[in-house]
Order: structure tokens, then sequence, then C-alpha cells
């Protein structure tokens, strides 16, 4: 039994333990299956180089798709000419608008186009966008305006027709105050309790020199006329007036305040300059107030060209009808017999008449009549108007007529003023006589 195994030992060394014969090389064998694995180690590394190679592309192109988003934020606004204050708050705003875009560029790409999620993100995206551009605009706007403020009141060119928009606006273009930003807008709160919105507000108007010029040249031109005005010539001028404010009521204000005339603002409550509800009636106030002065620099003129002329009889140009001084304030005008006459109450108490227009020297203890005073103006019929006058007010055949002149400038004004409205129609004509009454 030994010598069996001895001998299939012998054999096992003799063949490699082959059967058939030969050498079994173990070697061979083993590295062929090193090199079997180290080409599946090199295939797994190429692998993953491949894959971070893919993944490092994706991670790129993402950072490239996001850059594209984020380059098209439009956040450069100019901060020159803000004061620190305000760039705090400019600043503050941009930084939380960025950080609002870039945390939606980095969600976008995370979608596709169709998906809602990305329309959302887009939204936000576009939001932000629009409320850059709408702050850099306002901040332009907003700097050109406070120049244009300040340089305004610095020539005193702003009027005093809305006293708390001039005061608003001292506020909101001071470089100290601050202001919150919605939407790129700027709010602000005033001292008033009032919160505005910049992209509402208008600043105060200037001055109203040019309307202001005009009424001073029919001031003049009447005063050089030398004659009293007469009611069609005062409806003319009252039409005049009232098509220049309704076109521009803050020239309407800034002639009740801005003291052109008289050197102080008219007698009216800064509530009525205000309140829009009642611009006709401020309308009114302001024109019957004016109308006061344009007569009294036609007095004026008419009394300084009637004392140029020498009364028969009388070296002096400077004595009424009572022989005292002449005074304009003793003299009122009113129709009387159908007459435009002159009533001058002397120092001697008692009543002198005179036709409009007459010489000194026509001066009558007695009223004229269409007759009596033919000598002075030419004209032997009485003249009709819609009010009675002394002598027809008391008789029972006094009759109101209407003067055509001042009618046909009504009818003109309400066309104007209200084109739709049907000629003829009840309403047209409640609007012209209410108009004709305000004229007369």
């Amino acid at each position: 039994m030994a010598n069996q195994q001895l001998i299939q030992g012998e054999l096992f060394a003799a063949t490699g333990g082959l059967k058939d014969g030969g050498f079994l090389d173990v070697g061979s064998i083993v590295g062929a299956e090193l090199e079997k694995a180290n080409k599946g180690i090199q295939a797994g590394r190429e692998r993953a180089a491949q894959l971070i190679k893919q993944q490092v592309a994706k991670a790129k192109a993402v950072d490239k798709q996001i850059a594209g988003y984020v380059n098209k934020m439009k956040s450069d606004v100019d901060l020159t000419g803000v004061s620190p204050e305000q760039q705090k708050v400019i600043q503050r705003y941009l930084i939380d608008q960025k950080n609002e875009y870039v945390k939606a560029a980095n969600e976008i790409v995370n979608y596709s186009a169709s998906d809602p999620e990305y329309l959302r993100y887009a939204d936000i995206m576009n939001s932000v966008n629009n409320s850059f551009v709408n702050l850099s605009n306002t901040l332009k706007t907003y700097k050109a305006n406070q120049a244009e403020f300040v340089d305004d009141f610095q020539n005193n060119r702003l009027s005093n027709g809305d006293l708390s928009r001039k005061k608003q606006a001292g506020e909101i273009y001071d470089p100290l105050t601050t202001f919150s930003i919605e939407n790129g807008d700027f709010v602000f709160n005033t001292s008033d309790g009032t919160k505005v919105n910049f992209r509402d507000f208008k600043n105060p108007a200037e001055k109203a020199f040019k309307t202001a010029t005009s009424i001073a040249d029919i001031s003049n031109r009447v005063y050089k006329a030398g004659a009293k005005l007469n009611s069609t010539q005062a409806s003319s001028i009252r039409l005049q007036l009232e098509e220049a404010f309704t076109t521009n009521p803050d020239a309407l204000r800034s002639i009740a305040t801005d003291g052109f005339f008289t050197g102080q603002p008219m007698a009216i409550d800064q509530e009525d300059l205000k309140d829009a509800e009642n611009i006709d009636e401020l309308q009114k106030l302001v024109i019957d107030q004016l109308m006061e002065g344009i007569s009294a620099s036609a007095l004026q003129g008419y009394n300084d060209k009637q004392a140029k002329i020498s009364p028969r009889g009388s070296s002096s140009t400077t004595l009424g009808p009572d022989g005292a001084k002449f005074s304009r304030s003793y003299e009122k005008t009113k129709f009387e017999n159908g007459i435009e006459q002159d009533h001058y109450k002397g120092a001697d108490g008692k009543m002198y008449y005179r036709p409009v227009g007459a010489p000194m020297e026509a001066y009558s203890l007695t009223p004229y009549t269409a007759e009596t005073a033919a000598k002075w103006t030419g004209k032997t019929t009485p003249v009709k108007t819609d009010k009675p006058t002394d002598t027809e007010s008391n008789s029972p055949t006094g009759v109101n007529t209407i003067d055509p002149d001042i009618m046909a400038e009504a009818e003109k004004f309400i066309k104007k003023r209200y084109p739709k409205l049907k000629e003829g129609s009840q309403e047209f004509v409640d609007k012209v006589m209410e108009k004709y009454n305000s004229l007369k």
C-alpha cells in the first residue's frame, strides 16, 4: 500500500497532476487571471472617470445655464447723487431682489420648459428684472424732479396755490428722507400721514406768470381806452378768464394766492383751493375779484382821460360838479331812464348825473333821458337791459329784456364747454341761462 502511494506521488510530480501526462503551469494560470482582473479594474476606472467627466460637464452646463439667467438680471442702478441714507435703502432692496432672483435661477434648471414649476420660477425672475428696470427709471425721474424743485424754489417760481403739495415736495426731496420700495417704486410716508407713491406725485405748480401777464394786459388795455367798462366788454373779458382757468386750474389757484396784482393773496381758504368738486365756485369767486380790479382800472382810465379835458368856464380839471375836488370814490354808474349814467354825490349833499362817457360839464342835477342825453351820446333811443332801471322797476309797464350780446357769449361758452349737450334741450337752455345770469 505504501509503495502504491509512492508511485502515485512520483506520477503526479512527473505529469503535473495530469492523467495524460504533462506539467500544469500554475503561474500562467494565475497570471492570466490577474490580467483579466486588471483589465476589469481598468475598465471600471475608465467608466468612473467617464462618469465623473459627465457629471462635471453637467455641472458646468447647469452653471452656464444659471450664469445665463444671472447675466440677464438688470440690476445696474446708478446711485450717483443719491444721499448715503437713501443709498442704503436702495442697496438693501437690490440685494434682497438679487437673492430672490438667484434662488429662482438655481431652481429653474431642474425643470423642463413645459413644467408649471419652470414657469413659476421664470415669473419670479421676470418680476425681479422688471422691478430693477422700474427702480432705475424711478431713480432717474426722482433726481431730475428733485433738481427742478430745488431750482424753482431757489428762484421763487413755486406757487402757493397748493401748500400741502408744496410741503410734501419739500419732505420728499429732502436728501435725509428715506422711503420704502415696492416693485421699484419709491413710497414715502409724509408728515401729514399720507402714503405717497412717487410714481403718482406731481411737483408743485409754478406761479402763473403767463396768465397774470395776460390779465395785466387786459387791465392796461381798458385803462388806455379811457372809457368805463360796459356790460358786453365785461362779459367778453369774463369768458376769456373762464376759458383760461378751465384749461389750467393750477393757474386759477396761483392767481388767487400769489399776489400778482396787490402783493397779497385773495381772501380764500386753502381748503377751498384744494376742493376739486367746487372748482366752478372757486373760479367764479376769483374772476369776480379780478373783474372788480379790471373795472376799477377802466374807471381810472376814464377819470384820468376826463381830467385832461378842460371844463367850459373852468381853468381846473380836478373839480367835481359840486365845485369841490373831484373824487371817483363818490361816483357810481347805473342805468336810469334807460340811460347808463354816472351818479356823483357831491360834497354839497346833492346828486349829480351825466351820461357815461360825457365830459365833466355834462353833470346835471336832473337824471338824463334818452332825449336830453342825445346831446352827449348822439343816441335818442334808451338802452334796454335785462335789469329794470330805477324808473322801470317802479312802473307796472317795466319789462326785463335780454341782452343779445351777453346771450350770444353765454351760448358760445356752453357749446364749447359741453359739446355733447343737445342744443335746444332743456338742460342746454338751463345752462345757457345760468351762464347768462353770471355774465350780466
